[in-house]
Protein backbone atom coordinates (compact mmCIF):
# COMPACT_ATOMS: atom_id res chain seq x y z
CA UNK A 1 0.00 0.00 0.00
CA UNK A 2 1.07 3.58 -0.46
CA UNK A 3 0.52 6.03 2.34
CA UNK A 4 -0.41 9.68 1.86
CA UNK A 5 3.20 10.47 2.68
CA UNK A 6 4.23 8.39 -0.33
CA UNK A 7 5.59 5.51 1.73
CA UNK A 8 4.59 1.97 0.91
CA UNK A 9 3.26 0.39 4.08
CA UNK A 10 1.97 -3.07 4.94
CA UNK A 11 -1.73 -3.89 5.14
CA UNK A 12 -3.51 -5.03 8.29
CA UNK A 13 -1.22 -6.07 11.07
CA UNK A 14 1.79 -4.20 9.70
CA UNK A 15 3.32 -0.92 10.79
CA UNK A 16 0.76 1.76 11.49
CA UNK A 17 0.38 4.61 9.04
CA UNK A 18 0.61 8.19 10.28
CA UNK A 19 -2.67 9.59 11.66
CA UNK A 20 -4.91 10.80 8.85
CA UNK A 21 -2.92 8.97 6.17
CA UNK A 22 -4.85 7.55 3.28
CA UNK A 23 -3.61 4.19 2.08
CA UNK A 24 -3.67 2.97 -1.49
CA UNK A 25 -3.30 -0.69 -2.43
CA UNK A 26 -0.67 -1.12 -5.12
CA UNK A 27 -1.39 -4.77 -5.82
CA UNK A 28 -3.61 -7.61 -4.73
CA UNK A 29 -3.67 -11.31 -5.51
CA UNK A 30 -6.96 -13.15 -5.09
CA UNK A 31 -7.31 -16.89 -5.02
CA UNK A 32 -10.21 -19.25 -4.59
CA UNK A 33 -9.95 -23.00 -4.22
CA UNK A 34 -12.85 -25.40 -4.66
CA UNK A 35 -13.14 -29.13 -4.42
CA UNK A 36 -15.53 -31.60 -5.92
CA UNK A 37 -15.92 -35.33 -6.05
CA UNK A 38 -17.54 -38.10 -8.00
CA UNK A 39 -18.37 -41.31 -6.26
CA UNK A 40 -19.55 -44.67 -7.52
CA UNK A 41 -21.12 -46.72 -4.75
CA UNK A 42 -22.07 -50.24 -3.90
CA UNK A 43 -25.09 -50.57 -1.69
CA UNK A 44 -27.41 -52.99 -0.05
CA UNK A 45 -30.82 -52.65 1.47
CA UNK A 46 -31.49 -53.94 4.95
CA UNK A 47 -33.96 -53.56 7.75
CA UNK A 48 -32.44 -50.22 8.82
CA UNK A 49 -32.47 -48.74 5.32
CA UNK A 50 -29.64 -48.41 2.83
CA UNK A 51 -25.95 -49.05 3.49
CA UNK A 52 -23.63 -47.60 0.83
CA UNK A 53 -19.86 -47.96 0.39
CA UNK A 54 -17.66 -46.16 -2.11
CA UNK A 55 -16.55 -48.33 -5.03
CA UNK A 56 -14.59 -45.50 -6.70
CA UNK A 57 -13.94 -41.92 -5.62
CA UNK A 58 -12.59 -39.15 -7.85
CA UNK A 59 -11.51 -36.01 -6.01
CA UNK A 60 -10.78 -32.66 -7.69
CA UNK A 61 -9.11 -29.76 -5.92
CA UNK A 62 -8.75 -26.74 -8.19
CA UNK A 63 -7.92 -23.07 -8.24
CA UNK A 64 -11.18 -21.57 -9.51
CA UNK A 65 -9.92 -18.01 -9.35
CA UNK A 66 -6.37 -16.71 -9.36
CA UNK A 67 -5.98 -13.08 -10.25
CA UNK A 68 -3.34 -10.42 -9.81
CA UNK A 69 -4.59 -6.86 -9.75
CA UNK A 70 -2.21 -3.92 -9.95
CA UNK A 71 -3.44 -0.40 -9.23
CA UNK A 72 -4.49 1.27 -12.47
CA UNK A 73 -2.68 4.43 -11.39
CA UNK A 74 0.66 2.64 -11.85
CA UNK A 75 1.85 2.86 -15.47
CA UNK A 76 1.93 -0.66 -16.90
CA UNK A 77 5.40 -1.96 -17.59
CA UNK A 78 7.18 0.67 -15.52
CA UNK A 79 9.64 0.04 -12.70
CA UNK A 80 7.02 0.16 -9.91
CA UNK A 81 4.52 -1.89 -11.91
CA UNK A 82 7.14 -4.61 -12.46
CA UNK A 83 8.13 -4.55 -8.76
CA UNK A 84 4.51 -4.86 -7.62
CA UNK A 85 3.87 -7.61 -10.16
CA UNK A 86 6.95 -9.53 -8.94
CA UNK A 87 5.75 -9.19 -5.34
CA UNK A 88 2.28 -10.49 -6.28
CA UNK A 89 3.76 -13.35 -8.31
CA UNK A 90 5.43 -14.55 -5.11
CA UNK A 91 1.92 -14.85 -3.64
CA UNK A 92 0.81 -16.78 -6.75
CA UNK A 93 3.74 -19.20 -6.29
CA UNK A 94 2.69 -19.78 -2.66
CA UNK A 95 -0.89 -20.45 -3.72
CA UNK A 96 0.15 -22.95 -6.38
CA UNK A 97 2.61 -24.79 -4.13
CA UNK A 98 0.19 -25.06 -1.22
CA UNK A 99 -2.57 -26.25 -3.54
CA UNK A 100 -0.33 -29.02 -4.94
CA UNK A 101 0.60 -30.11 -1.42
CA UNK A 102 -3.01 -30.01 -0.21
CA UNK A 103 -4.21 -31.97 -3.26
CA UNK A 104 -1.73 -34.77 -2.51
CA UNK A 105 -2.75 -34.84 1.16
CA UNK A 106 -6.46 -34.76 0.30
CA UNK A 107 -5.99 -37.65 -2.15
CA UNK A 108 -4.26 -39.73 0.52
CA UNK A 109 -6.97 -38.88 3.06
CA UNK A 110 -9.71 -39.77 0.55
CA UNK A 111 -8.06 -43.10 -0.27
CA UNK A 112 -7.71 -43.98 3.43
CA UNK A 113 -11.31 -42.92 4.09
CA UNK A 114 -12.72 -44.89 1.13
CA UNK A 115 -11.33 -48.15 2.47
CA UNK A 116 -13.42 -47.94 5.63
CA UNK A 117 -16.28 -45.62 4.65
CA UNK A 118 -19.90 -46.53 5.00
CA UNK A 119 -22.96 -44.34 4.59
CA UNK A 120 -26.32 -45.25 6.03
CA UNK A 121 -29.73 -43.74 5.57
CA UNK A 122 -33.39 -44.44 5.00
CA UNK A 123 -32.93 -43.78 1.26
CA UNK A 124 -30.12 -44.13 -1.25
CA UNK A 125 -29.83 -40.32 -1.41
CA UNK A 126 -29.43 -40.12 2.37
CA UNK A 127 -26.80 -42.87 2.39
CA UNK A 128 -24.81 -41.16 -0.38
CA UNK A 129 -25.15 -37.79 1.41
CA UNK A 130 -23.67 -39.44 4.50
CA UNK A 131 -20.76 -40.70 2.39
CA UNK A 132 -20.21 -37.22 0.93
CA UNK A 133 -20.17 -35.73 4.43
CA UNK A 134 -17.68 -38.37 5.53
CA UNK A 135 -15.44 -37.52 2.57
CA UNK A 136 -15.67 -33.80 3.40
CA UNK A 137 -14.63 -34.52 6.98
CA UNK A 138 -11.78 -36.76 5.80
CA UNK A 139 -10.22 -34.12 3.54
CA UNK A 140 -10.90 -31.06 5.71
CA UNK A 141 -7.59 -31.42 7.64
CA UNK A 142 -5.71 -31.16 4.30
CA UNK A 143 -7.70 -28.05 3.36
CA UNK A 144 -7.18 -26.51 6.80
CA UNK A 145 -3.47 -27.24 6.50
CA UNK A 146 -3.41 -25.49 3.14
CA UNK A 147 -5.14 -22.42 4.57
CA UNK A 148 -2.70 -22.29 7.49
CA UNK A 149 0.35 -22.78 5.25
CA UNK A 150 -0.87 -20.05 2.89
CA UNK A 151 -1.44 -17.62 5.73
CA UNK A 152 2.08 -18.20 7.09
CA UNK A 153 3.76 -18.02 3.68
CA UNK A 154 1.88 -14.86 2.68
CA UNK A 155 2.84 -13.26 6.00
CA UNK A 156 6.48 -14.13 5.28
CA UNK A 157 6.18 -12.23 1.98
CA UNK A 158 4.26 -9.23 3.36
CA UNK A 159 6.85 -8.11 5.89
CA UNK A 160 7.66 -4.57 6.99
CA UNK A 161 11.07 -5.07 5.35
CA UNK A 162 9.46 -5.96 2.02
CA UNK A 163 7.19 -2.93 2.15
CA UNK A 164 10.15 -0.74 3.12
CA UNK A 165 12.07 -2.13 0.13
CA UNK A 166 9.16 -1.38 -2.18
CA UNK A 167 9.04 2.12 -0.69
CA UNK A 168 12.69 2.77 -1.60
CA UNK A 169 12.72 1.60 -5.21
CA UNK A 170 11.43 3.31 -8.34
CA UNK A 171 11.40 6.90 -7.01
CA UNK A 172 10.27 8.38 -10.35
CA UNK A 173 7.29 6.02 -10.58
CA UNK A 174 6.35 6.67 -6.94
CA UNK A 175 6.44 10.44 -7.60
CA UNK A 176 4.17 10.00 -10.65
CA UNK A 177 1.84 7.81 -8.57
CA UNK A 178 1.61 10.44 -5.81
CA UNK A 179 0.83 13.07 -8.44
CA UNK A 180 -1.89 10.89 -10.01
CA UNK A 181 -3.41 10.33 -6.58
CA UNK A 182 -3.25 14.07 -5.82
CA UNK A 183 -0.94 13.58 -2.87
CA UNK A 184 1.94 15.81 -1.87
CA UNK A 185 5.48 14.55 -2.51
Amino acid sequence: MLSAAGRIVPPEGGAAAPPGARLHHLGLTTSRVAWGSEMETRWREGEGGICARPARVTLRLAQTEHRIRIAREIPEGGCLWRAVEAHERRHVAVNRATLRHAAAEARQAAEAWAGRAEGRGPTMEAAVAALQEGLRQAIEPALAGMRKAREAAHAAIDTPEEYARLGRICPEDRARLRARLGRPG
